[in-house]
């Protein structure tokens, strides 16, 4: 029966009992826990085993490659210098060659005649295929010396003079190593033949060389049977340039008196 002055209602409804409810919402977060928790095991699991692996390759020196540092290849590489590549006419004694080629496939042969210091030395470098950038020739010879143990005290204002191979830059220089000597430098280069060569010549106690002396000496030149085709051709096309004034200026280089030795 209703309750006096209150509506009618029913006291099953009132007392409900909600135990049931949160029993359900424990249990679904307690399904959450084991579920979050079992995945982070699952994660910990596999990350071990792969630091395991990982581990393993390293022992057994398998799939994992070593860092190895290779220096690089030398830009140049000696090569055999005999048979002697060039000559050079009327040389007072023995010359001593080197040779080297670059990774380019450019080749570069030394002459040296005579010790810095001695009567009639000269150092005559010859390059084919050169593909280096155009320096200075006053650079150019200074970096020539520095590689034969030499410095450049003085140089003069260079020139040119005419040789078999066609014009040749010159200039007088001295050179300093274990004492000094006046010399004549000089350089030529032909950039569409992809040849040249530079170097200098002294002579001491016998007074400066002229540029008749000079332009024979660099006409003196001259290529061994070895050669390849290419400068055998070049050479043989310098020396149909050839005058006969080297052979009068040979000549009055042989008459040349040096000076008496000073006291």
């Amino acid at each position: 029966m209703a309750r006096a002055g209150s509506p009618a209602w029913d006291e099953d409804e009132a007392f409900v009992d909600e135990r049931p409810i949160r029993r359900v919402r424990r249990k679904r977060r307690s399904w959450l826990r084991m579920t979050l928790i079992s995945c982070l095991m699952i994660a910990g699991l596999v990350y071990f085993a792969e630091q395991d692996r990982d581990e393993a390759r390293i022992a057994a020196g398998t799939d994992v490659p070593s860092s190895v540092l290779i220096a690089p290849a030398p830009l140049w590489s000696a090569v055999a210098a005999t048979p002697a590549l060039y000559t050079l006419e009327k040389a007072p004694g023995p010359l001593a060659v080197e040779a080297r080629q670059h990774t380019s496939g450019a080749r570069e042969d030394t002459v040296t005649m005579g010790r810095f210091g001695e009567s009639r030395h000269a150092r005559l470098i010859l390059v084919q295929g050169s593909s280096e950038p155009a320096r200075s020739f006053f650079v150019d010879i200074v970096r020539r010396a520095a590689q034969a143990g030499l410095a450049v005290s003085r140089n003069a204002q260079s020139r040119v003079i005419a040789t078999k191979f066609g014009a040749v830059e010159a200039a007088s220089m001295t050179l300093v190593g274990s004492g000094e000597q006046e010399c004549q430098a000089f350089r030529f280069s032909d950039g569409d033949a992809g040849f040249g060569f530079q170097g200098w010549i002294c002579e001491a106690g016998a007074g400066p060389l002229d540029d008749a002396w000079l332009a024979c000496f660099i006409d003196g030149i001259g290529l061994s049977g070895s050669g390849s085709p290419f400068l055998r051709a070049l050479f043989a096309r310098a020396e149909r340039n050839r005058t006969e004034a080297c052979d009068i200026a040979a000549r009055t280089a042989s008459t040349r008196v040096s000076p008496p030795p000073r006291p």
